[in-house]
C-alpha cells in the first residue's frame, strides 16, 4: 500500500524518538485520512523529562503541603484538648463526664445504707404516728418515734438498692446524655417535697378521706414529683417498679415474720391486707433517692480526683 511507505520511512528514521508524551492522531492533511501517524514527537531528552515530571511536580507539592497542614491542625487540636483538660478542676471534670457506672459504687452504697438507716425510720414514723401501720414483734419506741428494730436495716438496704439501680440505669440508658451532678439544693428540695408528700398522705388518712380520693390526689402529686426532680423515662420506670414491688415485698415480711400489719387495709393479696395508695408513696420516694445517689456519686468522685 502506498500510504504505508511514509509511515515506515518515519519509523525507520534515526531522528524519530518515541517518548511517553507522543500522541497518536489522524493527520489532517494526509491524502490517507484513515492513516494513524505520530503527532509532534519529542526529539530532545530534556523536553521528554520536562513533559514527564514538571507537570506532576506541582500536584505532588500541593498534596504534600495539604498533608502537612492537616497534621499541624491535628497537633493543635490535641494540644488544645490537653491544655483544657489540665486547667479543669476535678469537680469540673466530674461534672462534664458522661454518666458511667461509678467505680466507687461500694462507697456510694455504704453512704446510701447509712443515710437510709438514719433517715428512713424518721420518715417512716410519719405514717406510724397515725397508725397506718402497726408494729408487732420487735417494736420499739424512741422518744415520739414508734418503729421496729428491723426497720433500720431494711430501709438502709432499700436506699442502697434503689440508689445503685438508678446509677446502673443511668450508665445503660444515659450514655448519650450530658449529665451534671445534681446540686445539693435539688437534693434538699426533693427531700422536702417527700416529707410534704408523706405528711399529706398521713393527714388525709387521719381525716378518713376515702381511699380512692386520696389515691387520686397522691397519684397526681407523685407524677409532679417525678416531673420536677427526675424527668428521665428510665427514672419513671424505676419508680413504677419500686411502687409496685415494695408493697409486694412486704407480704412475706408480714406473713412469715409478723413485724407489722396495716390497721385498715382496703384489699388483700395472698391473705395479707394492704393499702392501695401506698404504691404512690413508694413511687414518690424514688426521685429523692435518684438525686441523692447521683449527688453522692459525683461528690465522692470529685473528692477522690
Amino acid at each position: 500500500m502506498d500510504g504505508a511507505t511514509p509511515f515506515a520511512t518515519f519509523l525507520s528514521s534515526s531522528h524519530a524518538t518515541i517518548s511517553p508524551c507522543s500522541i497518536f492522531s489522524f493527520h489532517p492533511f494526509s491524502s490517507h485520512p484513515n492513516l494513524l501517524i505520530l503527532r509532534a514527537p519529542i526529539h530532545d531528552a530534556a523536553q521528554s523529562t520536562l513533559c514527564g515530571s514538571s507537570r506532576l511536580q506541582p500536584l505532588l507539592t500541593h498534596h504534600q503541603n495539604n498533608k502537612k497542614q492537616r497534621v499541624r491542625q491535628e497537633e493543635l487540636v490535641c494540644l488544645a484538648t490537653k491544655q483544657n483538660t489540665q486547667t479543669q478542676t476535678p469537680e469540673t471534670r466530674a461534672r462534664n463526664l458522661k454518666r458511667d457506672y461509678p467505680q466507687n459504687w461500694q462507697n456510694v452504697g455504704l453512704w446510701l445504707f447509712a443515710l437510709g438507716f438514719i433517715l428512713g425510720p424518721l420518715l417512716d414514723g410519719i405514717h406510724s404516728r397515725v397508725q397506718l401501720q402497726v408494729y408487732d414483734r420487735w417494736a420499739v419506741d424512741i422518744g415520739a418515734l414508734h418503729t421496729n428494730v428491723w426497720v433500720f436495716p431494711l430501709l438502709g438496704t432499700f436506699y442502697a438498692v434503689v440508689g445503685l439501680l438508678q446509677l446502673s440505669l443511668d450508665s445503660v440508658f444515659g450514655s448519650s446524655w450530658q449529665f451534671e451532678a445534681p446540686s445539693f439544693r435539688k437534693v434538699l428540695s426533693s427531700f422536702i417535697y417527700l416529707i410534704f408528700f408523706l405528711e399529706l398522705s398521713a393527714e388525709l388518712y387521719r381525716a378518713n378521706i376515702p381511699y380512692n380520693i386520696e389515691a387520686y390526689i397522691l397519684f397526681a402529686l407523685a407524677q409532679l414529683n417525678w416531673a420536677l426532680f427526675e424527668s428521665t423515662w428510665w427514672g419513671f420506670a424505676l419508680a413504677c417498679v419500686v411502687g409496685v414491688g415494695c408493697p409486694l415485698s412486704e407480704i412475706p415480711i408480714i406473713k412469715y415474720f409478723g413485724l407489722w400489719h396495716y390497721s385498715k387495709p382496703n384489699f388483700e393479696l395472698f391473705g395479707e391486707g394492704l393499702v392501695t395508695w401506698v404504691i404512690c408513696c413508694y413511687f414518690s420516694y424514688t426521685p429523692f433517692l435518684s438525686n441523692l445517689s447521683r449527688w453522692l456519686s459525683f461528690y465522692l468522685k470529685a473528692r477522690q480526683n
